[in-house]
């Protein structure tokens, strides 16, 4: 506005110029929201750090792999020659020509699979008169007869690891079958008897049960899970040797107190979730890699100066935490308790500070409430740091769940949780899982007492 229009302003009366600096007030303010969110754009758009390219493979295709003239390497031989096939000639194949006698033979060992057949076994139990007991008796299953059941114990066990192990679907179960060996059955029939499975081999869960409540520590998860579309929810606990698994509708801290029961007084490592604060009576260590993943992401997302300079100091002290467990067998014990208990002061310290971010206002709450759960494993030797196991462990069930649509009925969550904790426990402990659960399978279908497996 100049000069002029503004004495034009002044001269058309009070109530109109008080109108029209109103207007203006208010536009002004409008544009100075306005340059208030541009501002906070530009300043997100200067502290976004774009991720450093990694360093490019400098050789080109046709250099990659080992160097010319390196030793030769193949197949390694196999330990035995099941069969010799002989090949002959009585003439010259090029022209024909009388040929002498054989001067060398050049060999070839070739590896192939045998291509699988149905085999249809009748068992003919006899029934015989009983002079003492003075009624028919018969005579008890063969070792490898499944009593009443029409599929054999080596289709039933392929059938459990090709579903939770493989993560193939119930139709491709029944392609497999039927183009491989030419084995017809329903995918109504392979359902059915996986939940017969894991009914008979529900002694062998038990046994599971009972080894995780008894363990030193474990690391404990869940993760979404559906049965006919509601949302349920998969917990696991596992450790080095064991795994279990249990479906249930419940999210909340009753579950995990139903695994690992009232009487629980080993570790327990997890995530910072609410519901495994007041499990047992043990040690508790907070997965560290959690905390980080979460630093770094806030870092990435929001990095301003009263953010950074928290994130270096808590990172610091994580890195402290790792060397000294790194050192602890070149230490004497007074030394290291003593480092120890430095480490845990100066984390008290940081949680127990003020922060002007609203991000570190939230995490030193967090850290404030579980500082004594940190650093656990720095004082319980074998336990980690980190919630890693159950993070592996779980992320089978991830796959297999996006692959499918999950459970239909509660009886498939049932033989879900049943036959992977049993699948996993095993190879946990690195055992071939085929020939086991045919065993144990074998063993409680024909109503045999005891366990087999654990």
């Amino acid at each position: 506005m100049n000069r002029s229009e503004a004495i034009e302003l002044y001269r058309m009366g009070q109530e109109a110029t008080v109108e029209k600096l109103m207007e203006w007030g208010n536009r002004l303010k409008a544009l100075e929201e306005e340059n208030t969110k541009l501002k906070e754009t530009i300043k997100k758009i200067a502290n976004y750090k774009k991720r450093k390219p990694g360093k490019p493979n400098r050789k080109p295709w046709w250099r990659w792999g080992r160097k010319k003239g390196h030793e030769g390497a193949s197949r390694p031989m196999p330990d035995h020659i099941d069969h010799t096939v002989e090949v002959r000639i009585k003439e010259c194949p090029q022209c024909g020509g009388q040929i002498s006698h054989c001067q060398e033979a050049q060999e070839h060992i070739q590896e192939d699979i045998v291509p699988s057949r149905v085999i249809v076994t009748l068992f003919r139990r006899h029934k015989y008169w009983c002079c003492r007991c003075k009624e028919v008796v018969t005579a008890p299953p063969a070792p490898d007869e499944v009593p009443c059941g029409y599929l054999g114990p080596n289709t039933l066990t392929q059938m459990a690891l090709l579903k939770y192990h493989y993560g193939l679907p119930g139709n491709k179960i029944v392609e497999l079958f039927k183009e491989f060996c030419g084995l017809k059955v329903s995918e109504g029939a392979v359902f059915q008897a996986l939940q017969r499975m894991a009914y008979w081999l529900q002694v062998e869960k038990g046994a599971i049960l009972k080894a995780i409540r008894q363990s030193a520590y474990n690391h404990m998860d869940e993760t979404g899970a559906k049965i006919n579309g509601v949302n349920h929810w998969l917990w696991a606990a596992v450790n080095p040797r064991w795994a279990y698994y249990l479906t249930h509708r419940s999210r909340s801290a009753k579950v995990a107190h139903e695994i690992l029961g009232n009487s629980y007084t080993g570790g327990l490592v997890t995530d910072f979730y609410s519901a495994y604060n007041r499990l047992g009576s043990g040690k508790r260590q907070k997965c560290s890699v959690h905390l980080r993943r979460e630093m770094r992401s806030l870092k990435a997302r929001d990095s301003p100066a009263d953010y950074l300079v928290p994130y270096k100091k808590l990172k610091r002290l994580l890195d402290d935490g790792q060397r000294l467990h790194g050192r602890r067998h070149l230490l004497k014990p007074l030394p290291y308790r003593r480092r120890v208990a430095k480490l845990k002061e100066r984390l008290f310290d940081f949680a127990a500070d003020v922060y002007s971010n609203k991000h570190w206002q939230r995490l030193s709450k967090r850290l404030l409430k579980h500082h004594k759960d940190i650093f656990t494993y720095l004082d319980v030797p074998g336990m980690p740091s980190d919630n890693n196991l159950a993070e592996r462990m779980i992320r089978r069930h991830v796959i297999l769940r996006n692959r499918s649509y999950q459970h239909r009925t509660p009886n498939g969550a049932y033989a879900y949780d049943g036959l992977t904790s049993i699948l996993h426990s095993l190879q946990l402990q690195g055992r071939n899982t085929l020939p086991e659960i045919r065993r144990a399978y074998i063993h409680h279908r024909q109503e045999h007492s005891g366990r087999v497996l654990f």
